[in-house]
């Protein structure tokens, strides 16, 4: 089978969503889906000790802080996940990380580049990677959630 390029962004979000769905409920997780994107929430998440996570869906790595930075309404932190943008559809790496982690090790990184300075004057803190760099996937390895390949389930 050959997969489709998708370009519309309607389209990669809902495949997105429909992989990594598959892969949280196989790993143990419960996905619920809000009936509104209300304060980002993309998804909710209970991970298998309980914890419910609001959740942000992303294509590639992105942090925002006026978006998703600090404590959510209900003092809930806001959670990341998105795959490895040069990862092959299906089978590739998603990742899950708090959003204030990311940021702060992208502010840690690039704090003193001009576009971030730029971004931060303007109120408007933020970053987006295109790709993983290997700094960012040695980063994120721990937070690294492996995909479920042909013949790992039954079911």
């Amino acid at each position: 089978m050959t997969v489709k390029k998708l370009t519309s962004t309607n389209e990669i979000e809902a495949a997105n969503r429909a992989e990594v769905t598959a892969i949280l409920i196989r790993a143990g997780y419960r996905v619920y889906r809000p009936e509104a994107d209300v304060s980002g929430e993309d998804l909710v998440i209970r991970i298998p000790d309980g914890e419910l996570r609001s959740v942000q869906m992303k294509a590639r790595p992105l942090v925002h802080w006026k978006l998703y930075g600090g404590k959510r309404a209900g003092g809930n932190d806001m959670w990341m996940l998105f795959p490895d943008p040069a990862g092959d559809i299906p089978g590739r790496p998603w990742f899950f990380i708090k959003h204030d982690e990311l940021f702060n090790w992208y502010k840690k990184l690039h704090g003193t580049a001009p576009g971030w300075v730029q971004r931060h004057k303007a109120g408007k803190v933020e970053w987006s990677e295109k790709g993983l760099t290997g700094e960012l996937r040695k980063f994120l390895q721990p937070k690294f959630m492996l995909p479920i390949t042909v013949g790992s389930h039954k079911g």
